[in-house]
């Protein structure tokens, strides 16, 4: 036996020596915890876990399963029992990756003890008298998915030892949605959100959506032009998160332009309605015309004031007759008005999108939708679910020029409305035009689980 406060005969450390370490000089590990910090600088302790940690999240005593340090400590005692002083034994700290965790990373963006982006692999700790370690550091890689096995050992060689945890790479992200009410009064485009599927798609990146605030069912509009999103999305936004925020606003319309377009007709006595179908015009109940003129059939020529033309809208997207409807008055007009009167008139036509990202909201337009997809109503929902992962996958970065690893994408493109993808035979919904497909491609998927997501946006340039 040894004694509780004597001085061993060869003074060993960690495991020991075979050759000539008594069992006084041999310590074991007793327990592994996490080390809680309080905002007073001390500690307390709770069992280590197998979780998810959230490492795009501000640390808090109370979640200690967000940010990218997770603090642990180890207890270690005297295998013979003795209670002298434990002070200076040495706890050695490893972690084993998961089989399938991203290679190739830059040094700042994979696992490391001690601090974020150190990149070491192993580390140590020492007891104080009572054999409490001082805090080991384990930070996990950025690259979502990514799964780490973290020990402490009393082994020098960094082997066996006590489990320290088990710990897979998520990110959170918080979202809102508001869901404009139907012209008719019945309902709004909630019907058309599938919002288990967008939050099983942002799972499979390994991003936990939350949802914030509430559906304030804005008042329709018709449409919202690209250059009013950003002020309008605001007014309807009360959820909370941010700066891991985003925004998706399901709405009649989105609108870019306009253009003039310049249209003939002729009114006769019996005929003076014109049908504009919804899928070729767009235009606002109030400054859709720039200027109208006429010629009789005896050549009588002139303007034609703005108050001849009255503009009203018809039919329905769902049976792909929706359709504004121009009637046209030739009283007051010169000449001959009993025959037949050509008029020739210029619109601003406006360009109706699937959807706009403006900062942290998405719009997505639901009437082109209903009436493109009406003979298949499955696609509607796969449309809308394209646009609502595509619109917020730009400020998250998507389709990024560079690829976790530091090489290039080689599906990265440019177009004018900024950066997207065309792999998948263009498929890939980053792709630019609208689609069904609601698959991201393997270099999409790659940057998106790369991506640390502390803050939105991130632009496709910006570095992981």
């Amino acid at each position: 036996m040894c004694g509780g406060g004597g001085s061993p005969s060869t003074t060993g450390g960690g495991g020991g020596s075979p050759g000539g370490t008594t069992e006084c000089d041999r310590i074991r590990l007793v327990e592994v915890v996490e080390a809680i910090l309080r905002p007073d600088g001390s500690f307390d302790h709770r069992p280590v876990s197998t979780r998810n940690q959230y490492i795009n999240l501000d640390y808090a005593p109370d979640h200690p399963e967000w940010g990218r340090r997770i603090r642990l400590r180890a207890r270690v005692a005297w295998v013979s029992g003795a209670n002298r002083s434990l002070a200076g034994q040495t706890v050695y700290w490893y972690f084993n990756a998961g089989g399938g965790n991203r290679a190739g990373l830059p040094a700042s963006q994979r696992a490391s003890f001690e601090s974020e982006g150190g990149d070491r692999a192993r580390t140590t700790s020492t007891a104080d008298a009572s054999g409490w370690t001082n805090v080991a550091s384990f930070c996990p890689s950025t690259y979502a998915g990514d799964r780490f096995d973290v020990f402490a050992t009393d082994n020098s060689g960094y082997t066996g030892g006590m489990a320290a945890g088990s710990y897979t790479v998520w990110r959170r992200l918080f979202w809102e949605l508001d869901c404009m009410r139907r012209p008719d009064g019945a309902g709004t485009y909630s019907d058309r959100a599938d919002t288990g599927r967008l939050e099983q798609h942002f799972q499979r990146l390994f991003i936990q959506l939350v949802r914030t605030g509430t559906d304030g069912s804005p008042a329709h509009r018709r449409m919202i032009k690209t250059t009013e999103a950003a002020t309008w999305a605001p007014g309807v936004r009360d959820g909370t998160g941010a700066p891991r925020y985003f925004h998706l606003c399901l709405v009649d319309t989105v609108a870019a332009g306009p253009a003039q377009v310049t249209l003939t007709l002729t009114v006769t006595p019996t005929s003076n309605r014109f049908r504009l179908d919804c899928s070729q015009y767009l235009l606002e109940r109030t400054n859709w015309l720039v200027r109208a003129s006429y010629t009789t059939a005896d050549g009588v020529t002139g303007t034609v004031p703005p108050g001849n033309f009255t503009l009203t809208e018809a039919g329905s997207p769902a049976t792909g007759d929706d359709r504004f409807v121009l009637t046209v008055s030739v009283n007051g007009l010169g000449g001959d008005l009993t025959r037949l009167v050509r008029i020739e008139y210029t619109i601003n036509n406006w360009t109706e999108l699937s959807g706009v990202q403006s900062g942290q909201a998405t719009l997505v337009g639901i009437r082109w939708r209903e009436r493109h997809w009406r003979n298949t109503p499955g696609d509607i929902g796969n449309s809308t679910l394209n646009t609502m992962v595509h619109e917020p996958g730009h400020a998250l970065g998507l389709t990024a020029r560079k690829l976790p690893t530091g090489a290039n994408n080689p599906n990265y493109y440019l177009i004018p409305g900024g950066p997207h993808c065309n792999a998948l035979s263009n498929q890939c919904l980053m792709y630019e035009a609208n689609s069904t497909s609601t698959t991201l491609c393997t270099n999409c998927t790659d940057c998106a689980k790369g991506r640390h997501l502390v803050s939105l946006p991130i632009r496709a340039t910006d570095d992981y």
